[in-house]
């Protein structure tokens, strides 16, 4: 095919596509325009996750009538005239693409006045052509209602994902833009469920507080600390070290109002935190930073989310020191043994154990195995003779060696070495026992807690709460509404009775609500899948040899053993041939 240049149409909707990947993507840059206009208020409404409509009203500053046909030409900006006010750019927007790419993939109507005027314009659009534009009673600022999202691009349509989905993300990106402008009071709406509300007061903690809960702003710590060398400053707050998160959507980084995506910082933050941090955990935190715009280079990604640092070691360095300075200053540490290190919710020693702890205590605190089989001796035992080396041998022919690195079992069958990963097949034999108790008339209810452990949840999550509310109490979840978006939680499921808190409840919810899956057979699926991995074995874990066994009886018993639920392997295995060839050997 020779070379050809492509009509307006087609070049159009592939640039559109740089910038509108899916609805949040809208709401994005129509608010980020309303936030430049010096909107003091802003209001989303959506439908269909946004898909059917999105409406973005900002009491701004407006657009004049002669300038609407231009605001929707590509490449039209205020923001900058020559390449070199990229460098003193304070504005969010400046590219020009926002308003024609969403125009060239949906129908849209834009409503403004200025203070200057009387009356205010209206401009619709649809595929990128204007159809009208006239003189119409409006107040201060702009209105912009997108419809009928990707109606003339069928194939980027079927990409958008459920409407609970779409819908999640737009209220976190309300959530997180509410955070990198505490001054502006946003409201989102979905159909006539608002999903979520802030003041605007300019106080950074009372909006945590309403996206987090007041009881986490208390864990908060204010950071503050300039660089005068680089004219470099961040603000914010970061938790303590006890509250902490399985991910890391809980941190959101704002470099001069812009919301960004950057993991040198987050790497930065993180090791502010040394060993504070328990294994696999993640703070929250809300950090802004200041950096003279000539040392920034936003124009990298037609999203702007990304950005480069002239100097990214001075960042680097100013995030780690203020958090390790805000850490030493304002958090006492309780009186932990000088070798000890914070992880999933215990401690464990670098050099031996306190005189106090059991071999193997650790796991026992967490996951309590069922006792083995009364005739255990009888059913696995090959003969009441143990061997040579005190291992005891099953009739199926397994033999258990032992437990390497603390996260594989050592297994002999027949003339097979398997390894067998701990945590994989204790996870697909809870599954297992969760889908077969699912499935009986008489299976046992949720446990029920001596005390209400009380859970606040974030507001983006608030619209999928009420589809997973009954889905959940199925499962044995008993959780009573206490508020918008804090739940008691009075009974769970009978295989997390124990020592269960809070945190670990949040962080089995949080893989629910962050999942993609939105039927309720996907949903159920879901639970059955996050209950068995938080309450299986972790890897690192040692075992004693009671315990190594009953996980292996229990394993070598259970349908698809050879996979965990998530479709990873849990064994793999050696054949006397395979090794004979590795030694060299010739044959038996």
């Amino acid at each position: 095919m020779g070379i050809k240049v492509l009509d307006k149409n087609t070049a159009e909707q592939i640039a559109a596509g740089e910038v509108i990947e899916n609805p949040a993507s809208v709401v994005k840059e129509l608010v980020e325009n309303a936030l430049d206009a010096g909107a003091t208020r802003i209001d989303v409404e959506i439908s269909g996750g946004g898909k059917n409509s999105i409406i973005v009203t900002d009491n701004g500053s407006g657009l004049a009538t002669a300038e609407l046909p231009l605001a929707f030409k590509r490449f039209a900006t205020s923001k900058l005239s020559i390449l070199g006010d990229l460098y003193s750019l304070t504005s969010l927007g400046f590219r020009g693409e926002a308003l024609p790419s969403i125009a060239a993939i949906a129908r849209v109507s834009l409503t403004t006045k200025t203070d200057r005027t009387l009356s205010g314009s209206r401009i619709s659009l649809a595929g990128g052509e204007i159809l009208k534009q006239e003189e119409v009673g409006a107040p201060p600022g702009t209105r912009v209602e997108v419809t009928d999202l990707f109606y003339n691009t069928p194939g980027r349509l079927k990409f958008l994902r459920a409407d609970a989905v779409e819908s999640t993300r737009i209220s976190t990106l309300i959530s997180e833009l509410s955070l990198s402008n505490s001054a502006v009071a946003f409201s989102l709406k979905s159909g006539t469920r608002m999903l979520f509300n802030s003041s605007g007061d300019g106080v950074l903690l009372h909006v945590i507080a309403s996206l987090y809960g007041n009881n986490n702003t208390e864990s908060m710590l204010n950071l503050n600390h300039t660089d005068n060398q680089s004219g470099c400053r961040i603000n914010g707050f970061i938790s303590t070290p006890h509250l902490t998160r399985s991910s890391r959507r809980w941190i959101t980084m704002i470099i001069n109002g812009r919301l960004i995506k950057n993991p040198l910082m987050v790497s930065a933050l993180e090791r502010g935190y040394g060993d504070l941090l328990p294994r696999q955990r993640h703070p929250i935190a809300v950090l802004h930073l200041s950096v003279p715009p000539d040392r920034l280079d936003v124009n990298v990604h037609p999203a702007k989310q990304e950005i480069r640092f002239q100097e990214p070691e001075t960042i680097k360095t100013l995030i780690y020191k203020s958090v390790k300075m805000t850490l030493q200053n304002k958090y006492q540490l309780p009186e932990w043994p000088q070798s000890a290190t914070a992880m999933d919710g215990h401690y464990r020693y670098r050099h031996g154990r306190p005189d106090s702890w059991k071999e193997n205590n650790l796991f026992d605190q967490q996951i309590q195995f069922d006792p083995l089989p009364s005739d255990y001796r009888n059913i696995c035992l090959e003969s009441e003779e143990e061997t040579a080396y005190g291992e005891r041998t099953t009739t199926e022919g397994c033999r258990l060696i032992g437990q390497y690195l603390q996260s594989y079992l050592v297994v002999e069958k027949n003339d097979q070495l398997l390894l067998i990963d701990q945590h994989a097949a204790h996870e697909r034999v809870i599954y297992n026992q969760l889908k077969n108790s699912e499935q009986s008339t008489d299976r046992e209810h949720g446990s029920q807690l001596t005390v209400a452990l009380v859970i606040d949840l974030p507001t983006a999550w608030r619209n999928r709460m009420a589809k997973l509310l009954p889905l959940l109490k199925e499962s044995g979840f008993d959780l009573e509404a206490i508020g918008e978006d804090s739940y008691a939680v009075r009974s769970v499921p009978f295989l997390l009775r124990g020592d269960v808190d809070s945190a670990q409840l949040y962080d089995l919810l949080e893989d629910l609500f962050t999942s993609n899956d939105h039927s309720k057979s996907d949903y159920r699926e879901a639970i059955r899948k996050t209950l068995a991995c938080h309450r299986s074995i972790k890897a690192k874990q040692p075992l004693s040899r009671v315990e190594m066994e009953r996980l292996l009886w229990d394993w070598d018993r259970t349908p698809e053993a050879q996979l965990c639920p998530h479709g990873r392997p849990t064994v793999i295995s050696f054949n006397r041939s395979q090794l004979e060839k590795s030694f060299h050997r010739k044959g038996s």
